[in-house]
């Protein structure tokens, strides 16, 4: 029963085992003992292994999934995205998002399991799902823009962003799906999202900051550039290069110069890059992308750097 609960994400249900020849007194020993927790009526999640993972995330959907009463679903959206790994904004919706084909109830549960549900109803193509730690998940360039219709833009940027560089779609999916998608309601800034995504960035913070300076007017930058020493040896790499302007961003998230020294050694990297590249470098942190005054100060800051390299020659 373990075996077939790690199987679907850690959640199995009574018929499930007693399908495998356990009876309702196997289960009872082991939610007695602890090694099981009961989610619902004939619900059961192994919370042995649910320990070893650190957000539960997957636990709730394969809960979800195991107590939807007919039909079935997949994790999507927001839900599918943290599943996969990418990049999420600070207190996103923790709820479990599914999609569910037609004719399904609508607008779906509110809670399933105790758990906080939000059900999309949609057809998708099989081709689309992968599975993780068990639990079927929409993937590809459907869930970039599924995602993209319940996050803000800069966050769905950053989605898209990381799926690009991890290669769980292309940008030729990305664009089929946009075009297969056009003429119908709520399609919102996907076009601009799909226009704009880049692979590279490290994380949400520097995603979003591109898609606050490029809402300013600012140029197309190249992302993750590496610059080199005279033999060729890689000394930097930064966030954003605006090659025309010789100007280069760095997003200075939360963290950046927690280690010993951090701060040293990137004042160095920073001399070297003017030194050696002639080059501005603009810097941002976290709270200065947080409203339209503080983005536009960020952006005027770029402005500011491109007119001193203008001068300069």
């Amino acid at each position: 029963m373990r075996v077939a609960a790690a199987e679907q994400g850690g959640a199995i249900t009574a018929a499930e085992c007693h399908e495998l020849g356990a009876d309702s007194s196997d289960i009872r020993r082991l939610c007695n003992s602890g090694e099981w927790r009961r989610i619902r009526r004939g619900v059961y999640v192994d919370a042995l292994s649910a320990r070893g993972e650190p957000s539960g995330h997957l636990r709730r959907c394969a809960s979800v999934l195991a107590g939807l009463r007919s039909g079935s679903a997949v994790v999507s959206h927001l839900s599918g995205a943290r599943l996969l790994g990418l990049p999420l904004p600070p207190l996103v919706d923790a709820r479990v998002s599914l999609t569910r084909r037609p004719p399904a109830p609508r607008p779906g549960p509110r809670s399933c399991n105790g758990i906080g549900v939000a059900v999309h109803v949609s057809d998708y193509d099989d081709a689309d799902v992968r599975y993780v730690g068990g639990v079927p998940v929409l993937a590809g360039a459907r869930l970039v823009l599924d995602c993209c219709a319940v996050v803000p833009p800069d966050s769905a940027l950053a989605i898209a962003d990381q799926a690009l560089f991890r290669r769980i779609t292309t940008r030729e999916r990305l664009r089929d799906e946009l075009d297969r998608r056009r003429g119908r309601p709520g399609l919102g800034v996907a076009p601009q999202v799909v226009e704009r995504a880049e692979p590279g960035p490290d994380n949400w913070f520097e995603s979003s900051s591109r898609w606050w300076l490029l809402e300013a007017g600012l140029p197309s930058p190249e992302v993750q550039r590496c610059f080199t020493d005279e033999l060729g040896v890689v000394r930097a790499q930064v966030d954003l290069w605006f090659p025309a302007q010789r100007t280069v961003g760095e997003a200075d998230g939360a963290g950046k110069y927690d280690e010993p020294g951090s701060l040293f050694k990137e004042k160095q990297r920073e001399d070297w890059l003017r030194d050696t590249h002639q080059v501005e470098v603009v810097r941002w942190v976290p709270g200065e992308m947080r409203d339209e005054v503080g983005r536009a100060t960020v952006a005027h800051r770029f402005l500011r750097a491109f007119d001193r390299r203008r001068r300069a020659g």
